[in-house]
């Protein structure tokens, strides 16, 4: 058979309730670290998201003065010269603009703020073929600006005669360091970097090198950059750098109305090395505290289980029979007055008893054995004497019958006297009745118990007074122990209700609550002495209460019985008397 030392137990106890809280704090961990994660990560979408409206912004601006400018009645006419001074003049007045022109149906130019070069044509452009065949504004893909021979951006807007037909273009070139200082003004944080991509994949600029090679700029190809072009943001923690390749962390996402992609990249040790230094804190911290913790469950474990020895050494010497070599267990040292210091002293005193119950009843043994020998050596005498009858006379053989008679009554005297003591020792008790007001009793009861909760009402039901003649102390007991009962089994609080009423000479008294209830199995076994239900083990008790007051009731000759519907639904303890006392006085059990 498996033996455990007491020690392992605990140990294993403790052990078992750290490992779980260990495991639930891992999880807490890496929750926290993970909704921490997302919570960065959802900062850095909404900095991308604040960036693409500035874009868009932008590019709104560049296409209302395209538009502004094709609704000029000189961009109508096509007049070179008003033109040319009117662009000039224009231009002039935004710093932000690379050149501003406009072009007639057939790519040529009409007027520039920026001259180009010779037989400059801008047909075949993608953007100016979209505006002349739409007849709306559109908004170029990053290329190389053939006046200024850098990387630019173009809005053209359509201009149109009063047919609604397409007589030129006007284009809005637009400076990228310009728009790049613009989202240099948003606020990154330290190693933080924010670059913007035009809708067919190329780099329109990143603010950690505003400088790049038109080869550096074609990120098309990129998994991550498709999948944010195609409409929705893009959060990772997997992402590398555009020009370095390095570990970051990025959320990307479109422009609403553009289509244009923002993206803002942090360096993943930068982003997370506070959080990982935190969580490794925190875990640091458990560790030692969880070591601790079982160093202290050993330490305490072995002075529980020294203490626990010290009392089964003493047991078994009890249950040899040498109570002459008890010696008292000495208490803690602590001396803190817990259960073990309990344990301890009760077994003390439970040692004391028996020895000085074995003293007693020795003594008890040789005086009734000296009793019965003083008494049984006349009647041995007396009865030789009758034996013969020629050595007495008539008068000294009535004298032997009449100290033979006496003898006898002493021994019928002992005896009643042991019968009587046994049964005190079996528990009979004697009933005292006498004339009381049996309402006045309950209600005292109720005020004592409901001084003692304040999550139960008790409720009393019945007449004014009520005379009965039974020993009111006993019957106090009988009622303290079911309202209590109904009270310590209604864990939840409620409302336990005693009623009494009168039937055909007895009067009933019945005590309900609405607590853990009986299964019907358990209506009967519950009045057996230590009877105690399953779920009634949770909740502090003997299970001698209920016994007790069945011998009580049964003594003035009524019932107690129990009913319930089931667990959890309540019980009842429904007792009986009769108004007038049978004839004696004890009970029968």
């Amino acid at each position: 058979m498996l033996r455990i030392r007491l020690r392992a137990k605990l140990m294993l106890g403790v052990s078992l309730v750290l490992l779980p809280l260990l495991g639930l704090l891992l999880f807490g961990l890496e929750e926290n670290y993970e909704m921490r994660r997302t919570s960065l990560l959802n900062g850095m979408l909404q900095t991308a998201t604040t960036s693409g409206l500035l874009i868009d912004a932008s590019l709104q601006e560049m296409i209302r003065l395209a538009q502004a400018v094709s609704a000029e009645s000189a961009s109508h006419a096509l007049r070179p010269g008003e033109l040319q001074d009117f662009i000039t003049r224009l231009a002039r007045e935004r710093t932000d603009l690379v050149n501003l022109a406009v072009f007639d149906a057939s790519g040529r130019p009409v007027a520039s703020a920026t001259p180009g070069p010779e037989g400059l044509d801008i047909s075949d452009r993608p953007y100016f073929q979209e505006a002349i065949e739409t007849k709306e504004a559109v908004v170029s893909e990053l290329l190389i600006g053939r006046t200024v021979k850098r990387p630019v951006v173009v809005v053209a807007a359509p201009v149109l005669d009063g047919n609604k037909q397409a007589r030129g273009v006007v284009t809005v070139s637009l400076r990228l360091d310009q728009l790049a200082r613009r989202m240099l003004e948003i606020g990154l944080r330290p190693g933080q970097a924010l670059f913007v991509v035009d809708p067919h994949g190329r780099l329109v600029f990143h603010t950690s090198r505003l400088e790049a090679t038109w080869e550096e700029r074609e990120i098309s190809q990129w998994k991550e950059i498709q999948e944010a072009l195609a409409g929705d943001p893009v959060l990772t923690t997997e992402f590398r750098g555009l020009f370095r390749d390095d570990h970051r962390i990025a959320a990307l996402t479109p422009t609403p109305q553009h289509g244009w992609l923002v993206g803002v990249t942090w360096g993943y040790q930068e982003a997370f090395e506070d959080m990982s230094q935190v969580r490794q804190l925190q875990l640091a911290a458990f560790l030692t505290i969880s070591l601790l913790v079982l160093a202290g469950a050993w330490a305490l474990a072995g002075y529980l289980s020294g203490r626990v020895s010290r009392v089964v050494a003493h047991a078994r010497t009890l249950g040899r029979g040498e109570l002459g070599a008890l010696v008292p267990i000495e208490p803690s040292l602590l001396g803190t007055g817990d259960e073990l210091d309990e344990l301890t002293e009760a077994f003390n005193h439970m040692a004391s008893e028996l020895k000085a119950e074995r003293e007693q009843r020795e003594t008890f043994i040789a005086s009734v054995s000296h009793d019965l020998k003083n008494l049984t050596t006349p009647l041995s005498l007396a009865a030789r004497l009758l034996r013969d009858p020629s050595r007495q006379s008539p008068e000294a053989r009535e004298r032997t019958l009449t100290r033979l008679s006496h003898q006898t009554t002493r021994i019928e005297r002992l005896v009643a006297d042991l019968l009587d003591a046994s049964r005190l020792d079996a528990g009979h008790f004697n009933l005292f009745h006498q004339r009381h007001d049996l309402m006045k009793l309950v209600r005292g009861i109720l005020d004592e118990q409901q001084e003692g909760t304040s999550t139960h009402r008790l409720v009393l039901e019945g007449p004014e007074s009520f005379e009965l003649e039974a020993d009111p102390e006993r019957l106090a007991q009988v009622l303290t122990n079911l309202v209590s009962n109904g009270i310590k089994y209604s864990p939840e609080g409620g409302v336990v209700s005693v009623t009494v009423s009168e039937a055909e000479g007895t009067v009933r008294v019945q005590v309900t609550d609405n607590g853990i209830g009986l299964q019907p199995q358990e209506l009967d076994e519950v009045f057996e002495p230590y009877a105690r239900t399953a779920a009634a083990r949770k909740i502090r008790g003997l299970g001698l209460g209920l016994y007790i007051c069945r011998a009580i009731i049964e003594g003035h000759g009524g019932t107690l019985c129990a009913r319930s519907e089931g667990r959890g639904k309540g019980s009842t303890f429904l007792f009986t008397l009769p108004t007038r006392p049978r004839s004696g006085g004890a009970t029968a059990r």
